[in-house]
């Protein structure tokens, strides 16, 4: 079964200058031109060694939807940003361009592109916000997830930001990237029943405020809680909470319908470690089984990493940073423009030459080992020989230094055709398929990438042809 429909989509959720652009092309004389377009992911910091591709599913789908309504054009033609023809073209317009990409869920790598379109260039100019805005928000959220869960060793890690993240009435795809990296549960009620995801409800601190006494509290919130209760205690005045909360437990121990055993305790900040042993001890002397114990507050993976090394008996961690935006974006760049049926290489000058972009119509391949095991990705211009696995040869993209591959056993292209004219070609993946990719994609990344601190740089090149075209271009923009 398909998943349900995503959210709303406003035409108008593109930038402004891109409807300015489609016009100013028209005028021009190339907004018919084809171009190739291509989104790669900047780096996230120096201790983030692999990304998850978060997003597609989402994107193709408001691609395939894509629309502008007449209120829509009348207002942007009233705000000068587009003219008559152009109103008439977009009244007209629906999605054309092709679209290659690493399907979701994939691990990818800063620089490389993971999402190509080609078609006419005021369509595909058109959607570079949308293509930028779905995937960096996701993958973010995807790839902090993923660290998380690799960070809790097998704890739960519950995600608790969707709900209130970016829009007002939360965003649920927040719920749905932080699953797909691999994160268990959600707050969210909306992605809960969207997207299939495992919910929790903990106890908020507005109603903990609310409570008088604070045992009374416990008791209300025990009954209406179904399934296990999580039950948030104050970390400033920790005993007398963890004395009110044995006291509710005590209460409504009854095997036939309820059992101790199933409740938790929330920790919401403090000295996890100090006061998650305090909890353990009460309820031992209390005569109860130890409740399953959740932190939340200030965390990451760090700091749910140094919570496990300390040995904390932690079973759970809410984590509400998946969904902040930090300002990371993705890049959209042109790689490529035609004229009189022949190609021409376009690049964006950065501030180094790996900051730059890669120009032309390329194929990224990427190489295993016999077990699978991911060995590097490089870019090959499109017509050119693509390189035999028994050895292979690249300028790595970040250095300029040359490098190469001789224990490949196999190599596959990292984009397959997802649209073409528009439409998908490719079938609707379940979230939980993709989730499953990405366990399987870290567990053929080696180790010294997944390290949540000082990874490896995992092997990100050029083909020595591309590499050329791209020392030609860089020196006539010097």
């Amino acid at each position: 079964m398909p998943p349900p429909p995503f959210l709303p989509l406003s035409a108008l959720s593109l930038e402004l200058d891109a409807f300015v652009a489609a016009t100013a092309s028209m005028h021009a004389g190339f907004a018919d031109s084809r171009v190739a377009f291509e989104c790669s992911l900047p780096p996230m910091g120096d201790d983030v060694g692999f990304l998850v591709l978060g997003g597609l599913e989402p994107l193709l789908d408001a691609l395939e939807r894509l629309r502008l309504k007449a209120d829509e054009l009348t207002w942007l033609e009233a705000l000068g940003a587009i003219d008559g023809p152009a109103k008439r073209r977009l009244a007209d317009m629906r999605f054309g361009c092709d679209v290659d990409a690493a399907p979701e869920g994939s691990i990818v790598f800063p620089g490389e592109p993971v999402l190509m379109i080609e078609g006419t260039f005021w369509q595909a100019q058109l959607v570079g916000a949308m293509i930028r805005s779905s995937l960096s928000y996701a993958t973010l959220t995807s790839t902090r997830a993923a660290r998380a869960v690799i960070a809790a060793e097998g704890c739960e890690v519950i995600e608790g930001s969707a709900a209130s993240a970016h829009r007002s009435g939360g965003n649920p795809l927040v719920a749905r990237a932080a699953f797909v990296g691999g994160a268990q549960a959600t707050t969210s009620a909306l992605a809960a029943r969207r997207y299939g995801i495992p919910v929790r409800a903990s106890l908020p601190l507005r109603f903990a405020q609310a409570a008088e006494p604070a045992s009374s509290g416990f008791d209300a919130w025990l009954l209406a809680s179904q399934g296990r209760a999580i039950l948030r205690i104050d970390p400033h005045e920790p005993v007398a909470s963890i004395a009110a909360v044995i006291a509710a437990v005590q209460k409504r121990t009854d095997p036939s319908r309820w059992t101790d055993a199933e409740v938790a305790v929330e920790i919401d900040g403090g000295d996890h470690i100090e006061i998650a042993r305090m909890v353990g001890r009460a309820f031992r002397e209390a005569g109860l089984a130890e409740p399953a114990i959740v932190a939340s507050g200030d965390l990451d993976e760090h700091r749910i990493a140094q919570l496990r090394r300390h040995k904390a008996p932690i079973s759970a961690f809410v984590v509400t940073s998946f969904g902040v935006d930090d300002g990371w974006l993705a890049r959209y760049d042109m790689s490529a423009f035609e004229s009189g049926g022949q190609w021409s290489p376009r690049f964006r000058k950065g501030v180094s030459v790996a900051d730059s972009s890669d120009p032309g119509r390329k194929v990224v391949v990427r190489y295993v080992d016999g077990d699978g095991q991911l060995l590097g990705d490089v870019a090959h211009a499109t017509g050119e020989r693509v390189q035999s696995p028994r050895e292979v040869h690249f300028v790595d993209r970040t250095t300029g230094f040359p490098g190469s591959i001789r224990t490949a056993h196999s190599s596959a292209p990292l984009l397959t055709n997802v649209m073409r004219a528009g439409k998908r070609v490719s079938s609707i993946e379940q979230t939980r398929e993709i989730r499953a990719r990405v366990a399987q994609g870290l567990a053929s990344l080696p180790e010294r990438y997944r390290r949540l601190r000082a990874p490896a740089r995992y092997p990100v090149g050029l083909s020595p042809a591309l590499a050329s075209i791209k020392g030609e271009l860089v020196g006539r923009a010097s």
